[in-house]
């Protein structure tokens, strides 16, 4: 849905008359949209920052689809992509998880708080589909991790 842009956001629904403000719900600062959620608020980008210097995810874009492409078009193993694309997943649905505290809880988690939500998610979902052939420097990065 977020790749997709199809996710309910505060400026969409603002525009339909469900939401007073379309500004976002974790920083504040700039209208909530696909754009700005993901990654452009400061809150969000951070989450990314820290994701990505913690699996040494390349690039330096902070857009959803070019960072796909990036990590599609990378000269990596295949497990260690989809290490990143589980990172990534992560990352947006904890982002959307916090977004959606924020407008039912009135409750952002600090960003610290969000990382280690997601270091752990990445974690434990490789390690229960972590396939059996994997190559042993790959598997030491993760076990790195």
């Amino acid at each position: 849905m977020a790749v997709q842009a199809r996710l309910q956001t505060t400026a969409k629904l603002a525009r339909i008359g469900v939401s007073v403000s379309p500004l976002c719900l974790l920083c504040g600062q700039q209208d909530e949209d696909h754009n700005h959620l993901f990654f452009s608020c400061s809150y969000s980008q951070q989450c990314l920052n820290d994701i990505r210097s913690w699996m040494s995810i390349p690039g330096v874009s902070s857009d959803l689809q070019q960072i796909t492409r990036g990590i599609d078009h990378s000269r990596h193993s295949q497990f260690k992509k989809q290490v990143w694309y589980a990172g990534l997943a992560a990352i947006v649905y904890v982002v959307w998880q916090c977004r959606n505290g924020s407008f039912w809880d009135k409750y952002v988690p600090t960003v610290q708080n969000s990382v280690k939500s997601i270091k752990h998610a990445v974690r434990d979902r490789i390690k229960v589909v972590m396939p059996k052939k994997v190559s042993r420097r790959d598997c030491t990065w993760f076990l790195a991790l």
